[in-house]
Formats: structure tokens, C-alpha cells, sequence
């Protein structure tokens, strides 16, 4: 058989999560794609880019889609289970098709950007192109964080202080960002020179927490602290989770800046930090001028 499309797998993906267990979704991609009537051939088959087998892409668009519309969640970052509307939704319908999911405002609107209203016409190739591009963004941020938690904190460090100089923050020379010594940090994970004499310093304090597991006010207040202690007067808090609002509305009076999962993500595949350019396709448009030479 033809290696199933992604949302042909919709119903693969609820019935193999029906037990209600938690799984890792690298662990669902694999055990899935063994299960499908395919030829090892077909299981093995990779995308043009090579990355991942064509089956364990699909199956993993397919949870992502049904994330969308509520009838899988990941309440771990990397994992998936079923929702209790999942397993109404397939119990009523063990058939559910892409059409079934566009009915649902939260996936309409994922496929075809912010508005949740149906088209008055067609959505022009540039426009889907747009949307398409804003939905594997979607998807590999999810796998960058997922990718974050599966290593050791000195890991994210260090990856927070590459991340700021990519930005351009101390590239004055390459020592001008540094991770501190994980046994005598202070409250402080790194430190970036903003100038070539290190007279300008921002403290950067790293948390891999997984998204359950918000910031709030009192990590924020001990960072502060630590920021008096060592002398310098601004700081960048990054996490892999998110902050509660007191958190928030405790940062707008301090020199910090928060960084949540979601922004980490954004900036880490704009500035090509674990990330790379898979594929570049050109849009290529007439030119008016050479057309109208001569006239």
C-alpha cells in the first residue's frame, strides 16, 4: 500500500492512544509506523532532505493536527496522550477525515492563519505557502524544546549564551559570552559583555523546566538579588516553560527581560541556533521593466 498522507492517519493515531497511557512521540512515531500494512521498504523511506522516514513526518503532523483540535495533548513537552474528547470524538467516529477537524474553529484557523471565518474565495498559492511555512515553524518549535529537555541543564546553558550572541550581543570577540561554573553560579547561569572592555554585563539566568512547571515571582526576586550581588544591572531570564503573571508584572519594574518557551523557540530558528535551512525555494516574478523595453 501507498505510505498513508498525514491525515489519513488521524484514526492510527487515536486508536494506538486509546489506552489513555502517556507516551514519548518519537516512541508513537516508531511503534505507529511498525503496526501500518507497509513494506519495510516503505517504513524506511526517507523525505527528500533526508532527516526522517516519510511515515514517522506524517504521524507526527497528524498528532500535531490533533493537538489543534483537542483531541490529543502533550502535557509533558515531547510527549502525547489522549483527551477525553479524543476518545468520544473517535468512539463516535472511527473515521474522523481532515474536513471532520476543519469544522473545529482552533484547526480552521491554524490552517488558514489567524481568522476563524471561512474564506470568501480561494486562498491564493503565496497565501498558502505563508501558512504552510507558519505551521512547520509551529511544529519545530515544539521538537526544539522537546530536543532542549532531553538534555542536561549545562546544555541549555550554553545554549542560551550562543543564542545571545548570535543576536549580537558581545561579538566583539568569542569570549565575550560565557556559561558560569555550574558549582558557584551565584543565581547567575551566564554573563554576556555588551562592550569590548566587559564594562557593560548582562546576567542571564537559564530554566529547563518542562511546560507544566510555570516561573513565578520568587525565582524571579532571587535572580534580582543575585544581579545586586555581582554588580551588574541587567538581566535576561530564559525558560523553556513560561511565567505566571505575577512574574510577568513583577519583571516590568526590574532590567529583566523574559524569554518564555514559545519566544526561545521563535529566535532560536531566526537566528539559526539548532536549527538549519532545509530547503530555500525562490518566487520568481515577471519584471514588468524587460517586458516594456521598447514600448
Amino acid at each position: 500500500m501507498p505510505i498513508p498522507k498525514f491525515d489519513e492517519l488521524f484514526n492510527d493515531v487515536l486508536e494506538f492512544l486509546s489506552d489513555k497511557q502517556e507516551y514519548k512521540t518519537r516512541f508513537v512515531k516508531e511503534e505507529l509506523s511498525k503496526k501500518l500494512d507497509l513494506t519495510d521498504e516503505e517504513r524506511h523511506e526517507l523525505l527528500p532532505s533526508g532527516s526522517e522516514p516519510i511515515i514517522q513526518n506524517r504521524i507526527g503532523w497528524s498528532i500535531t493536527t490533533l493537538k489543534k483540535a483537542g483531541y490529543v495533548e502533550s502535557k509533558k513537552w515531547g510527549s502525547a496522550n489522549i483527551t477525553e474528547e479524543g476518545l468520544k470524538a473517535h468512539e463516535k467516529n472511527p473515521n474522523i477525515t481532515i474536513d471532520d477537524l476543519m469544522k473545529i474553529p482552533k484547526v480552521y484557523a491554524w490552517f488558514k492563519g489567524e481568522s476563524t471565518e471561512p474564506p470568501k474565495g480561494e486562498s491564493t498559492p503565496e497565501e498558502e505557502i505563508d501558512e504552510a511555512y507558519k505551521r512547520i515553524n509551529d511544529s519545530l518549535s515544539d521538537q526544539i524544546l522537546e530536543n532542549i529537555l532531553n538534555k542536561d541543564p549545562i546544555f541549555f546553558e550554553r545554549l542560551v549564551v550562543d543564542l545571545l550572541l548570535k543576536m549580537g550581543y558581545g561579538e566583539f570577540r568569542p569570549e565575550a559570552g560565557k556559561a558560569t561554573s555550574p558549582t558557584n553560579d551565584g543565581g547567575i547561569d551566564g554573563i554576556i559583555n555588551e562592550d569590548r572592555l566587559g564594562l557593560n554585563k548582562i546576567a542571564i539566568q537559564a530554566k529547563r523546566f518542562d511546560k507544566a512547571n510555570k516561573i513565578g515571582t520568587p525565582l524571579l526576586q532571587s535572580f534580582v538579588g543575585a544581579l545586586m550581588g555581582k554588580g551588574v544591572t541587567k538581566g535576561v531570564f530564559i525558560t523553556t516553560s513560561s511565567f505566571t503573571k505575577g512574574a510577568i508584572d513583577y519583571a516590568k519594574n526590574q532590567s529583566i527581560i523574559l524569554i518564555d518557551g514559545d519566544k526561545l523557540a521563535e529566535l532560536m530558528i531566526e537566528y539559526n541556533v539548532g536549527t538549519f535551512t532545509s530547503h530555500t525555494y525562490e518566487i520568481k516574478r515577471i519584471d514588468s521593466d524587460y517586458f516594456n523595453i521598447g514600448e
